[in-house]
């Protein structure tokens, strides 16, 4: 096979799995290097959310990054196994192989960094074709940068050194998300400290922001396949919290009270926002309607005067609940404030720019 030219321009970002995060980190990385005046391109070799466009299949994040950063590449340009059921998977890993370094390559050319990015599992993924994460990064000579999701010291600690001990020096950064905040300290103070000595280069360790976990009312509407009998313009809004009691139903909302085929979506709290708590109880941003049902006519009306949202789906009540639990929550064009946020967190400590510049990468 033909070796790629100028490793230092390809940048793999894996992780290790559990939802940790890393479509918003790649996110995050493009839009730095892009304001930095870097002409950055975007694959995503395997598909990890396959999702049908103009008729085609493709995957969300290849779909999302296009759009992004405007790519001109078409979508089976940046993602060419969207899913693990084509007939190429018979064509063996070398074939596969060889299939996404010539992309590589091709999607390079004038573009100053091109941005990988990985499967579900920087080990191994029932989409990824028999390939690994770190077999593709170390096929294509690339940097890599590593986003785990804290669970405990012991299994992060396993997990970061396990790549680190593949990838050695092409490992140009470790992401710990998502970390529970009274774990922040012992993370800073003695578990980075401990990696460092070992040689591992720690990006940051990012705070749990449920900011950033918040799902719209048309992310809900597409996970059950929902129609929307009212409220259409309202999709955009987002939603902190689930419930199927009825005490945020006030005034001439407590006829809702006896509709018990119901899932009531509440806005986002003050708590959730990183903002003193001033009223316990939170708006409503949306009702589902379970089992297929029409809302009563005095049903409506009263919704319709609150202006709240209502979305019908045909799963029951418990059905409902428990596609919205088991669904990691999706990134869109319109989340670009989680992105601002994200960014945010990162750029406390400078962490963001610490590993742009880490990739050796100027401004075109």
């Amino acid at each position: 096979m033909e070796e790629v030219a100028d490793p230092m321009s390809f940048l793999f970002v894996g992780a290790t799995g559990d939802h940790a995060g890393h479509g918003l980190v790649t996110w995050a990385v493009a839009k730095r290097l892009s304001e930095k005046g870097l002409n950055v391109g975007f694959i995503k070799p395997f598909g990890t959310h396959p999702i049908r466009f103009q008729g085609a299949w493709t995957d969300r994040d290849a779909l999302l990054l296009k759009e992004v950063l405007n790519l001109q590449e078409p979508l089976d340009g940046i993602c060419p196994f969207p899913t693990s059921q084509e007939p190429s998977k018979e064509a063996g890993v070398e074939t596969i192989l060889g299939k996404i370094k010539s992309l590589a390559q091709k999607t390079s050319k004038e573009k100053d960094i091109l941005l990988i990015m990985g499967s579900r599992h920087v080990f191994f993924d029932d989409a990824s074709y028999g390939v690994s994460d770190i077999s593709l990064t170390t096929e294509l000579n690339a940097d890599f940068v590593l986003v785990t999701r804290f669970r405990k010291v012991s299994t992060s600690l396993y997990s970061i050194l396990s790549v680190r001990s593949l990838l050695d020096d092409r490992m140009k950064g470790t992401l710990i998300n998502r970390v529970p905040p009274e774990k922040l300290e012992e993370i800073r103070n003695q578990m980075i400290p401990s990696l460092a000595r070992k040689g591992v280069q720690i990006t940051a360790a990012v705070p749990e922001d449920p900011f950033l976990s918040f799902r719209s009312l048309e992310e809900i509407k597409d996970v059950l396949d929902g129609e929307v009998i009212r409220g259409e313009g309202k999709l955009h809004e987002p939603v902190g919290a689930i419930t199927v009691g009825g005490s945020e139903l006030k005034g001439d909302l407590r006829l809702l009270k006896r509709v018990y085929n119901k899932i009531i979506l509440l806005a986002p709290g003050s708590h959730d926002l990183g903002l003193e708590e001033t009223n316990p109880l939170r708006s409503i941003a949306g009702i589902l309607l379970t089992g297929g049902r029409n809302p009563a006519p005095q049903v409506l009306n009263v919704l319709e005067r609150a202006d709240i949202p209502v979305i019908r789906v045909e799963v029951d009540t418990f059905a409902a609940r428990e596609r919205l639990d088991n669904a990691a929550a999706a990134l869109s064009i319109k989340d670009t404030e989680k992105v601002r946020r994200f960014t945010a967190l990162m750029d406390r400590d400078g962490s963001l720019d610490r590993l742009i510049e880490s990739l050796g990468v100027g401004a075109a």
